[in-house]
This record gives structure tokens, sequence and C-alpha cells, in this order.
């Protein structure tokens, strides 16, 4: 069965976190959404890719890309690999767990439409 879901490759999120454009399937990535990871998120999104969680500092957020492009760029990771999102943020006070269950999505949809 062919899947009628839309899900990025994994090739094409690795390219979108240098700031390349997506190469095998369009629709990967947004101008008006920041990807292209810095060094320093380099470090947290490969120790991320191997842990199979993310932990940053705050929400992420920087101001200057106005986004979180770590946050961003590991979600489309665990949608390329059909798995959970787990991200968590580290505050002075407490630290919040985000778990985003959207990536396990069903292959074909059609019957909830």
């Amino acid at each position: 069965m062919k899947s009628k879901v839309f899900r990025p490759h994994i090739d094409d999120v690795e390219r979108l976190s240098y700031g390349k454009g997506a190469k095998k399937r369009r629709g990967t990535g947004s101008r008006f959404v920041c990807h292209r990871l810095n060094k320093d998120e380099r470090k947290l999104f490969d120790f991320a890719k191997d842990a199979g969680y993310l932990t940053v500092r705050g929400t992420g957020y920087r101001k200057a890309r106005k986004g979180s492009p770590i946050c961003n760029i590991f979600r489309q990771r665990c949608d390329a690999l059909e798995g959970i999102c787990i991200i968590i943020e580290k505050h002075k006070e407490q630290d919040n767990v985000v778990i985003d269950f959207s990536t396990l999505r069903v292959k074909d949809d059609t019957q909830f439409a």
C-alpha cells in the first residue's frame, strides 16, 4: 500500500539542517521556518540523534533566526523516522518535557477524512 500521508525523507532533513534545499521530496522544509543549525546546535542535534531525544536550554528560541531551528529540524527527523518527538526544555526553576505524537501518523488516513 502506498502511503497517502506526506513524510519528509531523512536525507532531505539532513540537507535542511545544513541550509541546503530538499532533493528527494519537494515540500520538505519551508523558507519561512528556520532549519539551518549553527555549530552549537549541530552538537546538540548529533547527540539527540544518538540519544533519541533532544535537550535544549529554555525553548531553544533564537532571536536572530526568529524561531527554534534545533527543535524544528529534530521534529522533522522524528517525522521522517516515524518516531515520537521528545524535547526536554531546561529552565532555571523546572524542566519541561514536550512529547509530540503527531509524528506517529497512520499510512492511509482516508478512513478518517
